[in-house]
C-alpha cells in the first residue's frame, strides 16, 4: 500500500451533484470517497483493455475468415 503523504495528488473538479453521488456510494460500500474514485478509475481503464482485446480478436478472426474463403 502507498503511503498517501508520498502519493501522487491530483485535484479534480466534479459537476454539480456529483460529489453528493460520489459519498453517497462511498458510505454505502463503507469505503473512502478517494478508494472509491480509484475503483472506479481501475474498472474503466481495465474495460477499455478489455474492450481493445476483444476489438483485436474480432479483427483477427475476421481476417482469418476471409482469407479462408478466399481460398475455398
Amino acid at each position: 500500500m502507498t503511503d498517501s503523504r508520498n502519493a501522487d495528488k491530483f485535484v479534480i473538479r466534479l459537476p454539480d451533484g456529483l460529489r453528493d453521488r460520489v459519498d453517497a456510494a462511498a458510505n454505502e460500500t463503507h469505503r473512502s470517497m478517494n478508494s472509491l474514485i480509484i475503483v472506479a478509475i481501475e474498472q474503466y481503464l481495465d474495460g477499455q483493455q478489455r474492450q481493445e482485446l476483444l476489438l483485436d480478436a474480432l479483427v483477427k478472426a475476421a481476417a482469418d475468415k476471409e482469407v479462408s474463403h478466399a481460398i475455398d
